[in-house]
C-alpha cells in the first residue's frame, strides 16, 4: 500500500517522532510510506523533512498560504496521483481542513487523520476559527484516530461517528540517532538536572514547574532544569525564572533536535501539561529507565498504570507537583521499581510495531468503507 502522510511540522516533537517511526514500521512491513511537508512560502527546510530523508523516507516539500487553499489542495492531490497513492493520513488541523474542505468526488482518496492531542483556544481568534473547521472537517474524514480512549469524552471530539483508538508506539531498543550536544551535557552534570520538553505554550504547564523546582530549591534540594523546546512563552517563562531565583539553575536552548538522547543524564522527567493525548516524551523516559512526574492527563494515567509506573499529579497544582518530585529525589529505590514497572509497560504494549498493524486495520476499513467506492476497488482519480 502506498500512503501519504500529510503534516505541517512546526519543529520535531512527539508527533513527529511518531510520525516518522510509523513510516519506517510501515516500511519494514512491505508498505510504501510518503511524507508530504506542507508549510508557508517563507519556511526553509523543516526539521522533520530533513530527519526523515535521514532515514531514508521519500519526502515531498508544498509550500502554500496557510489557511482554507484550494488550489495548494489539488497540488498535493496531484502528487499523490502520480505516485499511485492509494490513502491520505492527515497529522494535524491544517492537512484536516486542507483535505476535509474538498468535495468527496474531488478528492476521492480514503482519508485518515491522527489527532495527536486536542486544545481549545477559547472564542472569536484565529485558532478558534481552525478549530471550527478543523471539527467541521472531522465528520468529513473517513477514520478519526485518537491516541488514548480519554480523548472521547472531550466535548468537542464526543460526538463523532468516525473514531477508533489506537496508542502511541517507540522503538523501544533503539538509540535516537541523535548526538547530544557537549554543551548541554556538561551543563546537566553539573547537578542534579530536571528534563522538560515540550512547545513553549500555556497548555504545557512549565510555569508550575518552575514554582516547583523553586520551592524544592528553597527546601535544600540542588536542582537545575533543562527546559527543551520552543514557543511564544519563552520571554514569560525566562522572567519568571528571573523572578524565582532561577537563573543559574534554568537553561532554555530552544528546539533541540533529538531530545530523548538526554534523558540519561536526568534525574526525572518533568510533563506537568494541562492537557495531553499520549507524548512520545513519556514513553521515551519510561523506555529509557528516567524516573517521570506527570499531570494525570489524557492517556498518561493509563501509560503510567495509575501511578505504578511513575509519579502522577492533578494539572495545574505546583504543591502537587512539587511533593512528587521531591518524593523521587529523596525514595531512589521506589523510584527505581516504578521505572522497572514502566520499561516492561512500553515493552508489552507501547511497541511501534504494534502501532503500525493497529494502523494497516484502520486504513483497510477506511478503504473498504470510503463512499462511492466498492471494496477492493482501484482509486480512481478525477
Amino acid at each position: 500500500m502506498r500512503i501519504l502522510h500529510v503534516i505541517d511540522s512546526g519543529g520535531f516533537y512527539g508527533a513527529e517522532v511518531m510520525l516518522l517511526e510509523l513510516m519506517r514500521q510501515q516500511r519494514e512491513l512491505g508498505h510504501e510510506p510518503l511524507l508530504a511537508s506542507i508549510g508557508a512560502p517563507a519556511n526553509g527546510e523543516k526539521t522533520i523533512e530533513r530527519e526523515a530523508r535521514r532515514r531514508g523516507l521519500e519526502v515531498a516539500v508544498f509550500r502554500m498560504a496557510n489557511g482554507p487553499n484550494f488550489p495548494g489542495a489539488l497540488r498535493v492531490l496531484h502528487y499523490a496521483r502520480e505516485q499511485g497513492i492509494e490513502l491520505l493520513h492527515s497529522h494535524g488541523y491544517k492537512g484536516n481542513i486542507l483535505f476535509g474542505l474538498l468535495p468527496r468526488q474531488v478528492r476521492r482518496l480514503p482519508m485518515v487523520t491522527t489527532l495527536h492531542g486536542y486544545t481549545s483556544n477559547g472564542r472569536f481568534g484565529k485558532m478558534w476559527l481552525y478549530e471550527a473547521l478543523d471539527r467541521f472537517c472531522l465528520r468529513r474524514i473517513d477514520k478519526v484516530v485518537m491516541v488514548n480512549p480519554r480523548m472521547q469524552e472531550i466535548p468537542a471530539l464526543s460526538r463523532l461517528r468516525n473514531t477508533t483508538t489506537i496508542e502511541n508506539g517507540i522503538a523501544c531498543d533503539e538509540t535516537s540517532g541523535s548526538t547530544p550536544d557537549p554543551d548541554l551535557v556538561a551543563f546537566m552534570r553539573q547537578k542534579r538536572t530536571v528534563v522538560a520538553v515540550g512547545r513553549l505554550s500555556p497548555e504545557k504547564g512549565f510555569d508550575l514547574l518552575l514554582q516547583a523546582l523553586s520551592s524544592l530549591v528553597t527546601a535544600g534540594h540542588d536542582l537545575q532544569i533543562l527546559l527543551l523546546g520552543e514557543g511564544g512563552l519563552r520571554a514569560s517563562l525566562e522572567k519568571l525564572g528571573q523572578r524565582l531565583g532561577l537563573s543559574e539553575r534554568l537553561l532554555m536552548p530552544g528546539y533541540v533536535a533529538g531530545a530523548s538522547a538526554y534523558l540519561e543524564h536526568a534525574c526525572l522527567l518533568a510533563m506537568p501539561s494541562l492537557t495531553e493525548g499520549l507524548p512520545i516524551t513519556l514513553l521515551e523516559a519510561m523506555a529509557a529507565g528516567v524516573p517521570v512526574v506527570a499531570s494525570a492527563v489524557g492517556g498518561i494515567p493509563e501509560a503510567l498504570e495509575q501511578g505504578q509506573a511513575g509519579c502522577l499529579v492533578p494539572a495545574g497544582d505546583p504543591l502537587s507537583l512539587q511533593q512528587a518530585m521531591g518524593q523521587i529525589l529523596d525514595e531512589p529505590e521506589a523510584a527505581r521499581k516504578r521505572c522497572d514497572r514502566a520499561l516492561e509497560r512500553v515493552r508489552q504494549i507501547y511497541s511501534s510495531r504494534a502501532m503500525a498493524q493497529s494502523y494497516l486495520d484502520v486504513y483497510s476499513t477506511a478503504m473498504q468503507e470510503a463512499p462511492g467506492r466498492f471494496a477492493g476497488e482501484k482509486v480512481q482519480y478525477p
